[in-house]
């Protein structure tokens, strides 16, 4: 998947955040953006806003969407996910870990064991 491909999927399954999707790529490449870049500073910021104001069918509708990523077996939306999605929120200090595991689906959830280091083999 490419980042226009995966940033333009973004903005299909979350229409509200076309706004700030827009004003974040257009001084850069559009919707070339980079991916990293849109999640991490779009997607993210979402996310935190919608647990914040527990917001629980939005909540279910981002670890939905997360998790359709994972399956899609897509190496770099699976690494979008991993390093600009899943580790900004497991390692910020205003999000729980345990609540957004409650929401998170079992790749998901193999994902956060794997970025905390408690896969244990």
């Amino acid at each position: 998947m490419t980042s226009k491909e995966l940033n333009l999927k973004l903005i299909q399954s979350f229409p509200e955040i076309k706004g700030i999707y827009h004003k974040e790529t257009s001084w850069q490449d559009g919707d070339e953006t980079g991916s990293h870049v849109v999640y991490e500073d779009v997607f993210v910021p979402f996310t935190k806003k919608q647990i914040s104001d527990g917001k629980e069918q939005v909540i279910d509708n981002v670890f939905n969407y997360i998790e359709i990523l994972l399956e899609s077996d897509d190496e770099y939306a699976s690494e979008v996910i991993a390093l600009s999605v899943i580790e900004s929120l497991v390692f910020d200090e205003d999000v729980d870990v345990s609540f957004i595991t409650q929401y998170a689906k079992p790749n998901t959830l193999k994902l956060i064991k794997e970025i905390l280091g408690d896969i244990k083999e």
